[in-house]
């Protein structure tokens, strides 16, 4: 378990193709990433990249109990160069947030977590209701099945220390003005300047093995381990902020451990929630500018295509046109033709025939369909939304 935080790196990290696929398959991706000062999805991007496959959702999970898959073979790659991860610089905050944060450390630092719940936060009070009101139902159940069913698992002793310490966080939060409520399905929130920070606190788990049972002993296979690996808790707790669209330069976990418990943590934890409050109301400015600046874009994109549009309909009908009186030349030229051209003199140096030869070129040159269809739609495509200024 970390005991000390450890300091943001600031030099990059060289290293070959295979140490780097070696490393994604030994340690979570997420904590890899500290390692190398970038984010999880930075370094996924990486692998990516250089064609490195990596452990899908869901693969440390199934890894502590043995039932991971099996590790996809790195490809082979022609480019033999060395991979380097550079650290992503650290984001100072602006000086009136950082302010308020370290204010809000400083009223938190002698903030005291109670040996006993009093007053218990709304949220907690109804987690306390509704788990007695789970063991009413067990009480008052007749049938066995049913009331196993019904009957909760008594609050350990982190449950309630647990319960304890996120009292103290949830009222330090409301009196900085924020306000923590739980959703669907458990999830719970605080509301900072009207943005919402989900976060999860939970108890961290290591993996362990156990003789097997008599029962599993009976159906193991030859060559199987006579030991099964198993999650069980620690007791210490970790603190996890699950907003997506955290902003870059906060904290977002914080793993307590002997030298440093969870109640020490939660100055820093409250300076956290209020230097996010201004930092995400910015953030959700900046996402509305960019989505009208794009929603215009759209619009005028819009525009111009319907006016390209309407531009090559008006092409289309003047090639039409066009057409339409190129058939009366033709019908001309078609009677200049059947006439008596024998007896015909020579006019500005040239005879009948070759008037008729040289009409007969100009018509072709000015037929829209000379070229088949294909020209025709040719025609049509090569306008654009600037080829008619009225």
């Amino acid at each position: 378990m970390q005991t000390t935080p450890k300091p943001r790196p600031t030099q990059p990290t060289t290293m070959t193709r295979e140490e780097l696929y070696r490393a994604v398959w030994t340690t979570p991706m997420s904590r890899l990433a500290e390692e190398y000062g970038i984010s999880g999805n930075g370094l996924a991007k990486i692998c990516d990249r250089e064609d490195i496959p990596y452990p899908p959702r869901g693969y440390w999970a199934k890894h502590a109990v043995d039932k991971a898959p099996k590790q996809t073979p790195l490809p082979k790659s022609s480019n033999a160069r060395s991979i380097t991860i550079r650290p992503t610089p650290p984001i100072e905050l602006p000086p009136e947030i950082k302010q308020q944060a370290d204010k809000a450390r400083a009223s938190a630092s002698a903030l005291v977590v109670p040996e006993r719940l009093l007053r218990p936060h709304t949220v907690i009070a109804s987690w306390l209701a509704e788990h007695e009101e789970q063991k009413r139902r067990a009480r008052n159940e007749r049938d066995p099945w049913r009331r196993d069913l019904y009957r909760p698992s008594e609050f350990t002793e982190t449950d309630r220390r647990k319960h304890r310490i996120l009292n103290a966080l949830f009222k330090a939060i409301e009196r900085q003005g924020g306000k923590v409520m739980q959703g669907e399905r458990g999830v719970l929130f605080a509301e900072v300047l009207g943005e919402k920070v989900e976060f999860q606190v939970r108890e961290k788990q290591k993996q362990e093995r156990r003789p097997l049972t008599d029962d599993e002993k009976r159906w193991r296979s030859p060559g199987d381990n006579g030991w099964k690996k198993e999650l069980v808790p620690t007791g210490w707790l970790v603190f996890e902020i699950k907003t997506w669209q955290w902003p870059a330069g906060l904290p977002r976990q914080w793993l307590e451990s002997e030298k440093h418990p969870m109640e020490g943590m939660l100055p820093d934890i409250l300076a956290t929630f209020v230097a996010a409050g201004p930092l995400l109301v910015q953030q959700r400015k900046d996402r509305e500018a960019a989505e009208r600046q794009l929603a215009e874009r759209r619009r005028y994109e819009e525009q111009q295509r319907r006016k390209r549009d309407t531009n090559r309909w008006r092409k289309f009908r003047e090639l039409a046109q066009d057409w339409h009186k190129l058939a009366a030349v033709r019908d001309f030229l078609t009677e200049l033709r059947s006439m008596d051209t024998e007896s015909a003199a020579e006019i500005d140096g040239r005879n009948v025939e070759e008037w008729i030869a040289w009409a007969e070129e100009w018509l072709q040159r000015a037929d829209p369909t000379v070229d088949g269809v294909d020209g025709v739609f040719r025609q049509v495509a090569a306008v654009t939304d600037w080829t008619y200024r009225d």
